[in-house]
């Protein structure tokens, strides 16, 4: 059980976990254009889709986790030279690609898949012959998925 305290650090608004722009190491705001949109469009799929009268108020709630979970990524890729409005896109592929009404409001997929998603994107380790083998897979991958949206 929690009591309330004067400490303002004891209210969640003011950690700055629940802040929805990272400062990057200078403490300047790392914007990601279009994160916050797509990941409405992800909360409306995983909730809406299964329960169309949910509140709005529970689609932003949802909406704003998933942009939290996204922005622990914008310093990694501010870092490394990228624009951060990737996570943006990122999100709209998870919404197209991955995701579905039963998940609700399971955070876990989402991390992980992103994760994944940004690792190829920004790439911070360097793979084995083996590993490194996959990546011409994805290679043809992406080609036929851009040609099909081409078409």
């Amino acid at each position: 059980m929690s009591y309330p305290t004067d400490d303002p650090m004891d209210d969640p608004m003011n950690d700055p976990m629940n802040d929805p722009m990272r400062d990057d190491d200078d403490g300047e705001r790392i914007h990601a254009p279009g994160l916050h949109e797509a990941c409405v469009e992800l909360a409306h799929v995983v909730l809406a889709s299964g329960q169309p009268d949910v509140s709005r108020d529970i689609l932003e709630t949802l909406a704003d986790r998933f942009e939290r979970e996204a922005l622990d990524f914008a310093l990694l890729v501010a870092n490394a030279g990228r624009d951060p409005a990737l996570l943006g896109r990122a999100v709209h592929y998870l919404t197209d690609a991955h995701a579905l009404p039963l998940m609700g409001t399971d955070m876990e997929w989402f991390r992980q898949a992103l994760g994944c998603l940004i690792e190829l994107a920004v790439p911070g380790i360097a793979l084995s012959a083996k590993g490194g083998a996959f990546l011409r897979d994805l290679q043809v991958g992406i080609e036929q998925s851009l040609q099909d949206m081409e078409e």
